[in-house]
């Protein structure tokens, strides 16, 4: 029998102080620096912009483990918040130092922690992580899950190496759904994640969690993450549903696994004018990832929305580098999403062209004498990473599969829904988490996209883990 310490008695009064009518909102911690050996699809040309861009991730702190000694506390990691992914994983004891540069999970140290035979392999673009299933107290904030399920890794193929100076993420915290987990995909078994596990458990009011990430231009600010509630101070005019895009799985079958929603119309507006829909006739199923620090479109997508914005932004090193001085244009991109009740229109985000202009050799555009576009191009991929989610506010709704969003209230976007074209608007306004059912305009994407968007999570943040 495992004796209890005054630690985890302290830990079990903590769960008592917060009820399930009581949101928490937590920090998100934000890391910059320069990355010099991340490899993406064997290619030299966007890791270049990944590298020389002062981008950084957005993590968490959390601890794990219940510790031998009263005197002891559990151990601490911050971890990449990455709604691209769904597991939750931290370095274990036997990674070498080589390839785990930072904190490791002594499993020793705590009274609760119980290994698995089960592997856990996941692959990203600049490498694969191995390890095995273990399970262990998992406390964020005030929220605490008892023997959670979580990934160990004991050996990386990472291409990543740390910058002197920098703080280090040294994990991730996935937030997309249980369905996939590498343990349902291969294992055929399948475990309620972190976020799950707390409603469940009743400990949130709402099936919900909130994401603010602030702006990168504001010195010492910080993201924000709201498990079961909003954060009205966070963002500005209403929220507007949407509504989550299943993937196929099978040829008859499809499922949720990512934060897919989608996109029917995306157009440049300039000295007031806006281009013609840049997408064509149809729409375009398009993933929310906090863990990817650039977006995603195809090449003509990109090429066409600069010939409006910058004719004279050059494609080079895989992404199209802008004049800094776009950084003080007034101009927008907009991007409008189908909303969750079939035929009731589009909800329209019109981010400011300013917040896609990235410096690559300061940090801001201001001191910058290069600069690139916020969104890289990449044939068959739609994927939104922190660029753009930057400009919002999201909230994720887990049980009726469901997107909240709305300008960030830093910014000068605009989030407007309509019932007619992606330019008209008229604002509605939605209670927080309380958007409706799935309905029936969802579409489904094929196996071989979810792949596609699979091996883009983390690939700019993911280099600051190990």
């Amino acid at each position: 029998m495992v004796a209890i310490s005054v630690w985890a008695i302290a830990v079990l009064a903590t769960i008592g102080v917060t009820s399930a009518a009581d949101p928490i909102h937590l920090p998100l911690r934000r890391t910059e620096g320069y990355h010099k050996t991340l490899n993406r699809r064997g290619t030299a040309g966007p890791v270049q912009l990944y590298n020389a861009a002062r981008q950084g991730g957005y993590g968490i702190d959390l601890t794990i483990g219940t510790p031998v000694e009263f005197f002891l506390s559990a151990q601490n990691f911050t971890v990449i918040i990455d709604t691209g992914s769904t597991e939750l994983w931290v370095p274990g004891p036997s990674c070498p130092k080589t390839q785990c540069f930072d904190s490791l999970f002594n499993t020793s140290l705590s009274t609760t922690y119980v290994a698995t035979t089960n592997p856990i392999d996941l692959a990203y673009t600049l490498g694969s992580f191995n390890g095995t299933y273990a399970r262990d107290t998992v406390t964020i904030g005030p929220y605490t899950t008892p023997n959670m399920t979580f990934g160990v890794i004991e050996a990386t193929a990472n291409n990543s190496s740390p910058v002197p100076g920098e703080p280090y993420l040294n994990g991730v915290f996935g937030l997309a759904f249980p369905t996939l987990t590498y343990s349902s995909e291969t294992l055929q078994f399948q475990y309620d994640p972190f976020i799950f596990a707390l409603w469940k458990a009743k400990q949130i009011p709402q099936s919900i969690f909130s994401i603010y990430l602030g702006s990168r231009l504001i010195e010492g600010e910080q993201g924000l993450i709201t498990f079961g509630g909003v954060d009205t101070t966070k963002y500005s005019g209403s929220l507007n549903w949407l509504q989550v895009q299943k993937e196929k799985d099978s040829a008859s079958t499809a499922n949720y696994y990512h934060w897919n929603i989608l996109l029917v119309g995306l157009a440049a507006t300039v000295n007031g004018k806006q281009t013609s829909n840049l997408l064509g006739t149809s729409g375009a199923v398009t993933l929310l990832d906090t863990g990817t620090t650039f977006s995603f479109m195809p090449y003509t997508v990109v090429a066409n929305m600069l010939t409006k914005v910058d004719p004279s932004a050059i494609y080079t090193q895989g992404g199209f580098y802008v004049d800094c001085s776009l950084a003080s244009a007034t101009g927008t991109i907009d991007f409008a999403f189908a909303n969750t009740t079939a035929g009731s229109g589009t909800t329209v985000i019109s981010a400011s062209i300013s917040s896609l202009v990235i410096p690559l050799d300061s940090l801001t555009p201001s001191t910058a004498t290069q600069c690139v576009w916020g969104i890289l191009p990449e044939d068959g991929v739609y994927l939104l990473g922190d660029t753009f989610l930057q400009s919002v506010y999201v909230v994720h709704d887990f049980v009726n599969y469901s997107v909240g969003i709305a300008a960030a209230s830093w910014t000068n976007s605009t989030a407007t829904s309509s019932g007619g074209s992606a330019a008209s608007a008229s604002g509605t306004s939605s209670t927080p988490g309380s958007s409706p059912a799935h309905a029936s305009n969802a579409q489904s994407v094929s196996g071989s996209a979810v792949r596609m968007l699979s091996s883009l999570a983390l690939v700019a943040c993911v280099c600051l883990l190990l």
